[in-house]
């Protein structure tokens, strides 16, 4: 009984990703997929990101890519607010601005999914967007998302200088006062 118990503790997290390659080859057999069907694996693609660092050549990772690059350029109801200071910040050469799209989307997905919170990010009449509670929670916890992620030393990312400073202050635990100053 103890060696069952012990197994399933071993096998079930390695269960949850191991379907992303079915996951995307279900979608792409779909002719019209619709998102509403396809949102958890979307999740769970971009979960599997920042969750396997170093993972880089292995074939649930490379699907959870083709999972998130087939869904964002779509309309999905997510929208991802990509600008200001951080994001500026990230070498535009690198994919260092692409994982923080997907490290957003992957926040905004969470609290919906897990926390049924719809974080909509979309201009509200009156307001400045930059300004919006659901655009700042979306930026910032996405940056601490790609900030732990980066701090691995297993992925083995370098940051510019210019973003160097965003990830001293995740390190000391004060990005939340230091990613919105001007």
């Amino acid at each position: 009984m103890n060696k069952l118990i012990l197994t399933l503790f071993i096998t079930i997290p390695l269960c949850g990703y191991s379907q992303l390659s079915v996951q995307l080859e279900k979608m792409l057999e779909n002719d019209t997929p619709l998102f509403s069907e396809y949102e958890q694996s979307f999740y769970e693609a971009t979960d599997y990101i920042f969750k396997n660092p170093g993972d880089l050549s292995s074939n649930e990772f490379k699907s959870a890519l083709k999972i998130i690059d087939f869904w964002k350029n779509k309309d999905t109801g997510i929208n991802v607010p990509t600008f200001g200071s951080f994001y500026e910040s990230l070498e535009p050469r690198s994919n260092l601005r692409y994982f923080y799209m997907i490290a957003i989307t992957n926040h905004i997905l969470n609290e919906k999914i897990n926390k049924d919170r719809f974080l909509k990010c979309v201009k509200l009449p009156g307001e400045t967007f930059s300004e919006q509670d659901d655009v700042r929670e979306a930026q910032l916890e996405g940056a601490k998302i790609l900030l732990a992620y980066i701090s691995d030393n297993a992925n083995k990312i370098k940051l510019n200088k210019d973003a160097k400073p965003y990830l001293k202050a995740y390190q000391k635990g004060n990005l939340d006062d230091y990613f919105f100053e001007e």
